[in-house]
């Protein structure tokens, strides 16, 4: 079931799509920082001129300074360069420090396009005056999620404050989340139509890896639940129960 979650939620944090000017694969990891570890991401170019990216770390700020891989982690090349159309191969080596604590860690690697030069053209307007065009250039920046994992994992902790609200087309969610172990709690909801065969699964949040953090999510459901019956149940990883009430829409 953990190794599920996980896998879950990569896909719902992380960001990948061909509409951009270049897509990452996989969308995040989940590292064993027990040992040392090597990585492939593979990057493609979307577009019909060549891409430069700078690829880095980042914190996330429900890890905080002391719970990320940053300083852990090794990207080769930084700089990436990829033809038209093409696929290219980054790796990131992560090597646990010796005193690290046991627990979750987290990271972002984000990949962002470079700047091309932008160039000016000549023109000339009504009244034969020069004129400057300038071509405007659309920036992708692309985050991954990447967990780590040290010794034992320990996610307990509560969600209170649970309050449901519908507005006719979606259903809004907010909760209070409270961390007290070492490692993230994965929230999931289940929302069953009472008296029919509709019934909803996804993610409704993560805590933070320790202390509070609020969670805000909104569903649509795609079909009109107005004067509906529901039963709303979350539960964790580990499949444990936070909440389960019925709700009329």
């Amino acid at each position: 079931m953990k190794k599920l979650s996980f896998f879950i939620i990569l896909l719902v944090l992380s960001t990948a799509s061909y509409s951009l000017n270049f897509s990452v694969m996989p969308t995040g990891f989940v590292v064993d920082l027990d040992k040392v570890s090597t990585q492939e991401v593979y990057i493609t170019n979307n577009t019909s001129a060549p891409l430069r990216l700078e690829a880095y770390f980042q914190s996330d700020s429900d890890f905080g300074e002391n719970f990320n891989l940053n300083s852990n982690s090794v990207i080769f090349p930084k700089i990436i360069a990829i033809k038209p159309a093409a696929k290219q191969t980054i790796r990131f080596r992560t090597k646990p420090d010796a005193n690290m604590k046991d627990g979750e860690y987290k990271s972002y690697l984000t990949f962002k396009e470079i700047p091309q030069e932008i160039k000016t053209i000549p023109g000339e307007d009504s009244s034969n005056k020069t004129a400057m065009s300038t071509n405007l250039q659309m920036i992708t920046e692309i985050s991954i999620s990447v967990f780590g994992q040290r010794g034992k994992q320990v996610s307990k902790g509560t969600l209170n404050n649970l309050k449901l609200n519908y507005n006719g087309s979606s259903i809004f969610i907010t909760a209070n989340a409270l961390s007290e172990g070492n490692a993230s709690i994965k929230f999931y909801y289940n929302l069953k139509v009472l008296n029919s065969d509709v019934e909803l699964e996804g993610m409704l949040g993560m805590s933070a890896r320790e202390g509070k953090k609020d969670i805000n999510i909104s569903i649509d459901p795609e079909i009109n639940l107005k004067g509906k019956k529901i039963k709303f149940t979350v539960i964790d990883q580990d499949g444990k129960i936070y909440y389960d009430k019925n709700h009329n829409l």
